[in-house]
């Protein structure tokens, strides 16, 4: 197909979806609501922002002031042009709220649709993979998504349907020159991701490696790299005191590099230095997230690095990490 074929079907789709798709502008790329289809941007490039938003918004009520959950007309939503990368985030939040009733009704309202123009954009990164990341033949079974476009280096598409959703859509459309691809998990088939069970294992016991003194030195505590994070699910639950006495309860995204968030009862903060602040935030993202969901907590999408306001990059910690590691010590 070519890029005709493809602003068509986006139109279509755009009849029955609210449609929001990376835009490039100022030398990036952000993701926004269109109105029109030809200022999306399709080179592939991973957008500044991540499109948690869309299925995990920053702010919903729980309960009303009844105290009762909402009724709440979910609108049909489509993330076009997902990379790979953001498809791996993706996956995660639907472990991780897969029995949360609030993100199943949003997820079931929303058409994921890929899109790869060769590999991701790698913005001039070194060594930028992290993780395993190797387009092969069967990495579109490993990650969650309703219609894939496959940008060739000629201009056309390949496109692939990643559920009934999808293939519904596709054929509704008249389009047939597509494959479907049957979704076998997030985990490949020779197991879990190999480096995520080596940094697992150096996080572990990393606490006193100097490289958290470094950061702490430097690192601002700001909390930009945990909202921008794509593998981000941290939130806080409060209850708003309404007028007449009524409460209602909300959820909002957390922050665990803001105060309040490791704040128990007495006043107690377990993470009261910088130090603590950056290194819970690795350990989450290496640790804890790969031991319950056996998957990384990190898609290597560097975003955490292009907003950090002193530069630390994440690749260089873990480099660091693999050099010098206390756990290999011992």
């Amino acid at each position: 197909m070519i890029q005709k074929d493809i602003d068509s079907l986006l139109q279509k789709i755009k009849k029955e979806y609210q449609v929001f798709a990376p835009i490039r502008k100022k030398g990036a790329s952000f993701i926004e609501k269109i109105e029109n289809g030809k200022t999306v941007d399709y080179s592939g490039a991973i957008p500044f922002d991540s499109w948690k938003f869309l299925f995990f918004p920053t702010q919903e009520i729980l309960l009303n002031e009844n105290f009762k959950e909402p009724k709440v007309n979910y609108p049909k939503i489509c993330a076009w042009g997902m990379n790979v990368l953001d498809l791996k985030a993706l996956g995660l939040l639907d472990l991780v709220f897969e029995d949360d009733p609030y993100y199943q009704k949003r997820r079931q309202n929303t058409l994921a649709v890929g899109l790869s123009a060769g590999a991701p954009s790698r913005e001039n990164f070194e060594d930028f993979k992290i993780f395993s990341l190797n387009l092969e033949e069967n990495v579109l079974e490993h990650v969650p998504f309703d219609i894939f476009l496959e940008k060739m280096k000629d201009g056309k598409f390949l496109i692939y349907s990643g559920s009934q959703k999808g293939q519904r859509i596709l054929e509704k459309n008249k389009i047939r020159d597509y494959e479907n691809i049957q979704f076998a998990g997030l985990i490949q088939e020779e197991g879990p991701d190999k480096r995520m069970l080596e940094l697992q294992q150096k996080m572990k016991k990393s606490f006193n490696n100097k490289v958290w003194d470094e950061l702490d030195k430097i690192c601002l505590a700001c909390g930009k790299c945990s909202i921008v994070c794509p593998t981000c699910f941290c939130y806080d639950i409060s209850d708003e005191v309404l007028a007449k006495n009524e409460v209602k309860r909300l959820r909002k995204w957390g922050n665990c590099f803001y105060p309040e968030f490791t704040e128990i009862a007495g006043g107690f903060d377990f993470t009261d230095t910088v130090k603590k602040k950056i290194h819970f935030w690795y350990e989450h993202k290496f640790v804890r997230i790969p031991k319950e969901y056996k998957v990384p907590g990190c898609v290597s999408c560097m975003r955490c690095f292009k907003v950090c306001p002193v530069a630390i990059n994440i690749i260089e910690v873990l480099k660091k990490l693999d050099k010098s590691s206390p756990a290999r010590k011992k």
